[in-house]
């Protein structure tokens, strides 16, 4: 797949990412902290099925239930060392022994103008002593401008526009909810399936380079669907001449009168530890001459059976499934599909599985796939790219720290005081932090953890005035951090003044991959 090198202005929208929460994961509150605004939110197969957003089924969950929190069992990892190191803050071991490669995959796919001046200015006083002043001013030199004669070259981000968008998942009521980041108000929500309801466990979401779009995945329902943000890229299904669309949070349409869902594919069968997890949109091809951007797709992991697990590259434009690769040795905890996906500088998709020690690459064009084992004690939850390429974990269990893995040098390192905590989502802000959703354990407690990403080292640990269940972290576009809250609210914080500002957002929110599309675009060569 062409990878886009031109330079590109930060144009972001959000997308959120919802996951059904383990039993447990409502919310305690956190101490108070200075400079805190309430704000409400008024203000399987490889033959997909895909439709246009006007489809009428129904659907209910046959496999297991509920929860991605469940307590850590016997994780087996496979094709990388099996040795664990009790003190995950001895920062670095090196795992090049350690990689495993396996090639199952499955594809369907000049004016020059010069100008000289002269002019002299006389100036005679009246008065009994004539002063004459004689200024002459030439200009001989060569003004020299060239002009092909075509217009200059366009580059991503062109035409100012700004999407500043967060993409926040409803799981419990199967919508995502649209919200404007600059306004802190919720402006639209969306159903995610045809059965329009919770049945669907929406979770992960993902925001397109353009911030033009969002793909939703449906964990109970094994599907994923496209949502455009803006009415110019709905479609008028009905000829009307109308787009029909939710114009704010209490306004859902029913999913097959939705304009702005463009389409539903659905990758494998009902089953909520099989559904689809990893969504990332990969990065597209910069067209210079139509100024837009092409050939975009989507990558999801899921699960086929309960020992096949699967990679899709997905046409973004129709939903059909390009190419798959299947991905070896997996499950790696139960029949949990691949847990996160996020993007690396190369256009290359990263995943993992929970509470395991796996950092896989899939190889964006020819789709082999690769995969490095930590040697210390990791248990990933969630998961983020760096702008060096460096794939980031936040653990759950296992050291409870926070580890990278560098492939590079094929090194990974667990950043010193993490361990013996709990975290959820992973962020990189584009500017050398990593940020981590840190749940109710060890020292640190409901909240935020800031890392320098360049001296790495923590930095400092953030609280907030309502703390329940931290699941996601990312950066709007003005470089403002958002947490999202299992229990109902997300909150903005100002990285430079800590000023934090909570919106309240109904229901109940699993989101903690690349919600407000910040992961992609800091992936993205300036």
């Amino acid at each position: 797949m062409p990878i886009s090198k031109q330079p590109l202005a930060y144009l972001l929208s959000s997308s959120l990412l919802v996951i059904a929460c383990s039993s447990g994961d409502d919310g305690a509150s956190a101490s108070a902290t200075d400079d805190t605004t309430v704000t409400t939110s008024d203000g399987a197969s490889d033959t997909a099925t895909t439709t246009a957003g006007s489809a009428t089924a129904s659907s209910s969950s046959a496999g297991p239930g509920g929860t991605d929190s469940e307590s850590q069992g016997g994780t087996t990892t496979q094709g990388g060392e099996s040795e664990s190191d009790s003190d995950p803050t001895d920062t670095t071991a090196p795992t090049t022994d350690d990689t495993t490669t396996t090639g199952q995959v499955s594809a369907t796919d000049s004016d020059t103008d010069t100008g000289t001046g002269t002019g002299t200015d006389t100036d005679t006083g009246t008065g009994t002593d004539t002063d004459t002043d004689t200024d002459t001013d030439t200009d001989t030199g060569p003004d020299t401008d060239t002009d092909t004669g075509e217009p200059p070259p366009c580059e991503p981000g062109g035409g100012g526009e700004v999407f500043d968008l967060l993409w926040i998942a409803n799981t419990n009521q199967g919508s995502v909810s649209k919200i404007n980041a600059a306004t802190m108000t919720e402006v639209a929500r969306y159903y995610t399936d045809p059965v329009q309801s919770g049945a669907s466990s929406p979770s992960r979401t993902s925001v397109s380079l353009d911030g033009r779009y969002v793909v939703v995945s449906n964990r109970d329902t094994g599907s994923v669907t496209k949502i455009a943000a803006n009415e110019e890229n709905c479609v008028d299904k009905n000829g009307d001449g109308i787009i029909q669309t939710s114009k704010d949070k209490a306004q859902i349409l029913p999913y097959a009168q939705e304009e702005c869902i463009l389409w539903t594919t659905k990758v494998t069968v009902n089953n909520h530890q099989w559904g689809p997890r990893a969504t990332a949109f990969g990065i597209p091809k910069w067209n210079t001459e139509t100024c837009k951007y092409e050939s975009e797709k989507v990558w999801i992991g899921y699960m086929v059976t309960s020992t096949n697990a699967r990679m899709a590259r997905l046409n973004s434009y129709t939903g059909e499934i390009e190419a798959t690769a299947d991905i070896p040795n997996f499950p790696l905890y139960g029949s949990y599909s691949p847990y996160g996906a996020a993007i690396d500088p190369e256009g290359n998709v990263w995943t993992t599985g929970v509470f395991s020690k796996a950092a896989i690459r899939i190889d964006a064009e020819t789709l082999e796939v690769t995969r490095w084992d930590s040697p210390f004690t990791d248990s990933h939850y969630g998961m983020t790219v760096d702008q060096e390429g460096r794939v980031w974990f936040a653990n759950w269990q296992g050291h409870g720290g926070i580890s990278y893995f560098d492939p590079i040098n094929e090194q990974w390192s667990v950043i010193a005081g993490t361990a013996g905590h709990i975290y959820r989502g992973i962020a990189a802000d584009g500017k050398g932090g990593i940020w981590a959703a840190s749940n109710n354990a060890g020292a640190f407690g409901c909240g935020v953890l800031e890392i320098d990403g360049k001296g790495l080292a923590i930095k400092q640990h953030h609280k907030f005035a309502q703390c329940g269940t931290p699941l996601g972290v990312g950066f709007d576009g003005k470089g403002k951090l958002w947490y999202v809250d299992y229990s109902g609210w997300t909150w903005q914080m100002d990285p430079v003044t800590q000023e934090k500002k909570q919106l309240v957002v109904p229901n109940l929110h699993y989101t903690y991959s690349d919600f407000t599309g910040s992961g992609l675009s800091g992936v993205v060569p300036q």
